[in-house]
């Protein structure tokens, strides 16, 4: 396994198109992170529950994905996005050999929509093509909308199971 190196991370930290920006997470990005994951939710705000049990279940789920993540990627990259000084997302890259693995992908509701996922992706592409690496990922199949992008941004089926496809991409 290959830690992405700060070279290849600084391409795409500068390769997305104004007014986004990536920058690596810091420490007091974790309040902002928080509140990002919790928006990922609703499947969760549907249960019957008292609000406070359901939040509480939220931040246990947070810990434990955070907990996997760094288990299963101890060398990826944590990247917030932000829309000129606004974080509006969250993103977290792997690479392992010849893969690009986007661990995970999220974006504020209120930017959703607005491009910022796109822009994102399009500058992975870039970096990726340009060192004819593949982009792997995972998606929800509830998730339509980023099912919709992915499809359009000509990522492929390369598996999937009852609750998530994974997807690649590769340079023409």
């Amino acid at each position: 396994m290959h830690a992405l190196p700060l070279s290849e991370l600084a391409l795409v930290l500068a390769s997305l198109p104004a007014p986004y920006q990536l920058r690596l997470q810091r420490d007091d990005d974790d309040g902002f992170a928080a509140a990002l994951y919790s928006s990922t939710r609703d499947d969760l705000r549907q249960m019957p529950a008292e609000p406070a049990v359901i939040e509480q279940l939220i931040s246990m789920q947070r810990r434990m994905q955070s907990h996997a993540y760094r288990q299963a990627y101890p060398h990826a990259a944590y990247l917030v996005l932000q829309h000129g000084d606004t974080p509006v997302g969250r993103l977290i890259l792997d690479r392992q050999d010849q893969v690009l693995h986007l661990v995970d992908i999220a974006i504020v509701p209120a930017a959703q929509g607005q491009g910022a996922g796109s822009a994102v992706l399009r500058a992975l592409q870039a970096q990726a093509g340009a060192q004819q690496w593949q982009i792997h990922l995972a998606v929800n199949k509830n998730n339509a909308a980023a099912r919709a992008l992915y499809r359009w941004l000509d990522f492929r089926l390369r598996g999937e199971n009852a609750v998530q496809e994974q997807l690649e991409w590769r340079a023409p």
